[in-house]
């Protein structure tokens, strides 16, 4: 009787390593594989191609994978740059144009950056001094902070759009005269107001409780100098900071906003580009 035995599982193929590459070669000179004159490769070298055109498949479909991740982003950051390219055209030749009728260029003594600096500083400065003011009314705290906040961000903006309006408003000579009459009254009475407090504050360490009604007027219109400084130093870099002619202060802002834009758009291009690059270069250097 006869024993069928059974046979085990195949032997997964040997893969295509040099040594396998070389050794087969062996073989099939030995058998004359492929034939002199025959156009058809020995079947080792058919399976070799074909695992390599397989490889390079996965290889490309790999980085094409990953390319696909980042081109519509390459693309949308690329429509936005175009519509800022196309936007910034037509402002640039009314920025051209209008310094020609003018004949000069744009004239901003004081940078907007510090600008809008020293706008937040004054409205932190006003915070607190309000505050101050507002907890005499003997109101809640919320309430106090509510009515100090709001008028700490309302005084230095009122400030804004007054100066610049009167730098569009006035002519060059006028506005500066008035600028600098009022930057000493301004500044001199802030000084006077400070004096003044701290001469009542120290008054009060030698008779407590005994602020009297003239005490309290000089309070008053201390506070209010201290403000109107505020109000001044809001106004005057406002002023300061915006061009006398309003339609090339226009046009100087719009091209500052938008290559502002354009650079942030291409420093992102510059990122993404090299690695769609790279995801090439690395799909080559495999092939």
């Amino acid at each position: 009787m006869m024993r069928i035995t059974r046979s085990g599982p195949e032997a997964p193929p040997t893969p295509f390593t040099e040594e396998r590459i070389q050794a087969e070669g062996q073989k099939d000179g030995e058998r004359n594989l492929p034939e002199m004159g025959s156009y058809m490769s020995a079947p080792f070298e058919q399976a070799l191609i074909s695992h390599g055109e397989q490889d390079v498949q996965e290889i490309y479909k790999q980085a094409s994978a990953r390319i696909a991740l980042l081109q519509p982003v390459f693309q949308a950051f690329m429509r936005r740059l175009e519509d800022i390219e196309r936007r910034i055209q037509p402002i640039t030749e009314g920025y051209k144009t209008r310094t020609q009728e003018l004949g000069r260029d744009v004239t901003i003594p004081f940078p907007a950056a510090l600008h809008w600096a020293l706008i937040i500083f004054l409205g932190i400065g006003e915070f607190p001094l309000n505050t101050v003011v507002f907890r005499l009314f003997g109101e809640a705290e919320y309430l106090t902070y509510v009515m100090a906040s709001t008028l700490a961000i309302m005084i230095p903006l009122i400030g804004v759009f007054i100066g610049m309006h009167l730098r569009h408003a006035l002519p060059r000579m006028a506005g500066n005269i008035l600028i600098g009459a009022l930057t000493p009254i301004s500044v001199g009475g802030a000084l006077f107001a400070v004096s003044l407090l701290r001469n009542i504050y120290i008054g009060s360490q030698f008779a407590p409780g005994a602020t009297s009604a003239a005490d309290q007027g000089n309070m008053a219109w201390a506070l209010f100098a201290l403000n109107s400084l505020v109000f001044f130093g809001a106004m005057a870099a406002s002023y300061f900071a915006h061009d006398p002619d309003e339609r090339l202060d226009r046009f100087h802002k719009s091209i500052v906003s938008l290559d502002r834009k354009r650079n942030t758009i291409r420093t992102k291009l510059f990122q993404i580009a090299p690695k769609i690059n790279g995801e090439i270069q690395a799909a080559k250097s495999q092939v």
